[in-house]
């Protein structure tokens, strides 16, 4: 790495054709700025004096805040962080999701043991009863 100085740098702008335009523009500029700042510095002693008293009034004016305020917000703050914390770690675990076509399969074999163990099918449920019930009245009256 090459480093240069400030007086290779000056001759390398020097050697440089710059626009004069642009150079007659920016040495105004310069001009001017410089001689508002000298103008500002030349103001009297009194001009700082009141300046300074107005920035001490503003600042001496200004209450400062109590410790409780900034107490309040640091409680705040963590009191809310705790609770949030706690929330999260509440939060009940999601139930692994049913593995339902294995419980449809079981609903199903269960219905169909029912089924096989019966004696009539669930539709004839009743005319079954019906039967049934009119076979023992007529076998009380037979027996009489």
């Amino acid at each position: 790495m090459i480093r240069k100085t400030a007086d290779d740098l000056r001759r390398e702008i020097e050697a440089t054709d710059p626009d004069p335009g642009l150079d007659s523009e920016f040495d105004t500029a310069v001009t001017e700025f410089r001689s508002a700042v000298r103008a500002a510095a030349r103001r009297p002693e009194g001009f700082w004096n009141v300046q300074r008293v107005s920035v001490l009034r503003k600042v001496a004016g200004r209450p400062p805040r109590p410790a409780w305020r900034v107490a309040l917000v640091w409680t705040t703050t963590v009191m809310f962080f705790v609770i949030g914390i706690g929330i999260m770690l509440d939060r009940p675990q999601a139930a692994p999701a049913p593995d339902l076509a294995a419980g449809y399969d079981q609903e199903l074999l269960i219905d169909i043991e029912r089924s096989l163990d019966r004696e009539v099918p669930e539709p004839l449920d009743a005319a079954f009863l019906l039967v049934a019930e009119m076979g023992r009245d007529s076998s009380t009256t037979s027996a009489r």
